[in-house]
């Protein structure tokens, strides 16, 4: 009677010890991942808040502005670019009016800082209301004939309007097919003729391109001609202060 009561109560012990088995390595599989959790964040370097925040403050930084130079006898006129065509036309006059992207490009695209080039056309042609910027001489720059250097810049077989006189014995003004061939040779001829050859301030470029008591200044205008200029200039620039 005995020996028949364990027998069938057997079955049961077996069954007992394995679900203990079970339960017991599941707590054990339990334990061993929570104590790899924990040894992982050990491991893993905290996150610095005020760090997080200058790297979202240096991936959203715009970039900055250039700064702007205020002019003088003896600001280098090649420069990089501060202005953009719209803006640089807000300060134009007369006949100019309008041709501030074109000044902007030509300043650009020979790295000759666009604000001195639309002074310079603005003294040399009384805000392109002078004779001379007009057709057929299309003139902004107060260039005299120079058919060679009209070659070299735009080509031999770019169409040269020649030159003319404004009254008969008076100095030959070179002439251009628009006015935008104008400004595009005078940053050119700035470029190559001047800054290239060490004259790269205004007064070093007044000496050469408007000396004074030069034989087509009767009246003596050139000897204000580096006023004039950087006058202009800072009326555009003080604005970008």
């Amino acid at each position: 009677m005995k020996v028949s009561n364990l027998l069938l109560k057997k079955p049961a012990l077996i069954y007992i010890i394995g679900v203990v088995i079970i339960i017991g390595t599941s707590i054990f599989a339990t334990m061993q991942h929570s104590n790899a959790e924990t040894l992982e964040k050990k491991n893993t370097p905290a996150i610095n808040p005020v760090q997080e925040l200058k790297k979202e403050k240096i991936n959203n930084q715009k970039p900055q502005s250039k700064p702007v130079q205020m002019a003088s006898k003896h600001y280098d006129v090649e420069q990089g670019n501060t202005i953009s065509g719209s803006e640089l036309d807000k300060h134009l006059k007369g006949n100019l009016k309008g041709l501030g992207p074109n000044f902007v490009k030509s300043g650009e695209e020979h790295n000759i800082d666009p604000v001195f080039l639309a002074a310079l056309a603005a003294q040399e042609t009384g805000w392109g209301d002078s004779d001379i910027s007009a057709s057929p001489w299309n003139n902004i720059g107060g260039i005299t004939c120079m058919p060679d250097i009209y070659a070299d810049i735009f080509g031999e077989d770019y169409p040269n309007p020649g030159c003319q006189e404004l009254v008969e014995g008076g100095t030959e003004w070179q002439k251009f097919r628009s006015i935008e061939d104008s400004i595009h040779f005078k940053a050119i001829y700035l470029k190559i003729y001047y800054v290239e050859n060490g004259n790269e301030t205004i007064g070093e470029i007044q000496t050469i391109y408007a000396p004074n008591q030069a034989a087509n200044d009767a009246t003596g205008l050139n000897n204000h001609w580096v006023k004039n200029i950087v006058s202009i200039m800072n009326n555009v620039k003080e604005d970008q202060v």
